[in-house]
């Protein structure tokens, strides 16, 4: 029995050393699997929500003009493609047979004006009846209404833009003849368009005329600034929403009619709010998780979030001013992984200056 303790003392050495150095490898193990990762410190802030209403721009003004007078197309004085000021003659008629006419009828007014004029200084002397005064009077009333006549038909034979803008359609040609209520062209203002969209009865509470909206194109960021024209006051019958209209300022006709839009107008401000990039967030079965720093461990957290900022959204719970929410490395994660603080976050957004082709916070989606 004495001759084996020493075999027993040795065997449990020899476990205890072994035991250390599993110990020793697992630690090793461990902190070789700790993950590098970013964070970003949460910091109050504020958050603006968005209405975004899209629909097709219009133009506001846009009319087809057609003939008030029967004859032979003169000219075009302006095709379609050119830019045309209120007044400028677009297609003209011959007219010298209304050229004709205004003077005759000129001319008979001179004539009725002087004879009226004789006449009552014949009456004013008591040499002529009241009777032959109103006549000369109506005479020259009747000449007078004669030749603006004449002028009106004369100026209609010239038909011209109601309204500057561009000439987008010509529907007749040089020879031609055409008839009282024939379409010969179309004229489009488009300078100031016209988004028609709609909103539902939750948000129309939150919508005024006047309010300010920045107009986006499918295919780029913002293009142009606009405001809510008019909100209808009856919802539609085919889509539920209530109509509204938003006026938008083109000059530059960056925008072009008939193409589709959407306009974003502020809903409200949240403020001192914690808002984390979305990106942040992680997918979980059943539930949206985000992870924070906690004494170099990878703690998980359930988050429920709340309105959105373009890439930036708000956390109603699960998140508070201070902790160190992991915004670079998070998908690799699990609750309790051993985690090295690499980068901290100088942007809300998560971003660090160096990082390539950022996109910042508040950008549309």
């Amino acid at each position: 029995m004495k001759h084996l303790i020493p075999f027993v003392l040795l065997a449990v050495l020899v476990l205890s050393a072994c035991a250390r150095q599993t110990a020793e490898a697992e630690r090793t193990s461990e902190e070789q699997a700790s993950k590098n990762v970013r964070v970003l410190v949460i910091e109050p802030r504020d958050l603006r929500e968005y209405l975004n209403i899209s629909g097709p721009l219009r133009a506001v003004r846009a009319t087809d003009l057609s003939t008030e007078e029967a004859g032979t197309v003169a000219s075009i004085e302006h095709d379609k493609g050119s830019r045309v000021k209120k007044g400028d003659v677009i297609v003209l008629l011959k007219r010298e047979l209304l050229a004709a006419q205004l003077a005759a009828a000129r001319a008979d007014r001179k004539m009725k004006a002087y004879n009226e004029e004789r006449t009552r200084s014949l009456f004013e002397e008591n040499s002529v009846s009241k009777q032959e005064m109103l006549l000369a009077h109506t005479q020259l009333e009747n000449a007078k209404a004669a030749e603006e006549i004449a002028r009106i038909r004369y100026e209609r034979a010239a038909i011209k833009a109601p309204f500057d803008g561009i000439v987008t359609a010509r529907m007749v040609e040089p020879g031609q003849l055409v008839v009282v209520g024939q379409k010969v062209a179309r004229v489009v203002d488009p300078f100031t368009l016209q988004l028609d969209g709609g909103v539902t009865e939750k948000d129309i509470a939150y919508l005024k005329e006047g309010a300010e909206a920045e107009i986006f194109l499918d295919d780029g960021g913002m293009t142009a600034k606009g405001s809510v024209s008019w909100i209808g006051m009856e919802a539609s019958e085919t889509t539920g929403k209530f109509p509204v209209e938003i006026r938008i300022d083109n000059p530059d006709l960056r925008l072009r009619p008939g193409v589709v839009a959407r306009a974003r107008v502020l809903k409200t401000v949240y403020h001192d709010a914690v808002v984390i990039p979305r990106d942040a967030v992680v997918q979980r079965p059943g539930k949206l998780v985000v992870f924070v720093v906690e004494e170099d461990r990878a703690v998980e957290r359930p988050v429920e979030l709340g309105p959105d900022e373009g890439l930036m959204v708000l956390v109603r719970k699960g998140l508070r001013p201070g902790d160190k929410l992991v915004v670079r490395g998070q998908r690799d994660l699990s609750d309790g992984a051993p985690v090295v603080i690499q980068e901290t976050a100088t942007a809300p957004d998560g971003s660090i200056p160096s990082d390539p082709d950022v996109v910042r916070e508040g950008a549309p989606r």
